[in-house]
Parts: C-alpha cells; sequence; structure tokens
C-alpha cells in the first residue's frame, strides 16, 4: 500500500491542475512502487494527489521509495 501511494504522488506532480479527468503516466522512477502496489501505468488527478500525500510519510529506507522521491523531484523543477 506503501508504494501505491508513493507512485500515485509523482503522478500528481505531473498533471496539470485544470484537467481533472485527463489521466497521467507514472514517472519511470516510480514504475516500481506502482508494480507492487498492481497500479495501473497512468492515474487519475485525485490518484495522484493521494500517491503524493503517502509518499511525503514514507520512510526512505526502501531504494524504491528514494528513487520515486528523486523522480518526482525531477518532474516539479
Amino acid at each position: 500500500m506503501p508504494a501505491l501511494l508513493a507512485f500515485i504522488a509523482l503522478v500528481l506532480l505531473a498533471l496539470p491542475s485544470r484537467a481533472e479527468e485527463q489521466r497521467v503516466h507514472i514517472p519511470s522512477g516510480c514504475r516500481e512502487l506502482a508494480d507492487r502496489a498492481g497500479l495501473p501505468l497512468t492515474l487519475t488527478p485525485a490518484e495522484a494527489a493521494r500517491a503524493i500525500a503517502y509518499l511525503r510519510v514514507m520512510i526512505s529506507q526502501d531504494p524504491a521509495v528514494a528513487r520515486c522521491r528523486l523522480a518526482l523531484r525531477g518532474k516539479s523543477a
């Protein structure tokens, strides 16, 4: 479950805020977490927001979480 939320968080950063029905692709750095959680390769903005919020509270000891956080930083920069 933590991996799923991390993945969704990454996707939310890549989404345009005005398109609520639009789906966004999960960044490649978060694919491992998405696979663990059984998520599709695209998410809605609401799903992505929940994932980002959860990723913020996850512990970085998991290398997949650290990679996903780095990928999100790259998307938002």
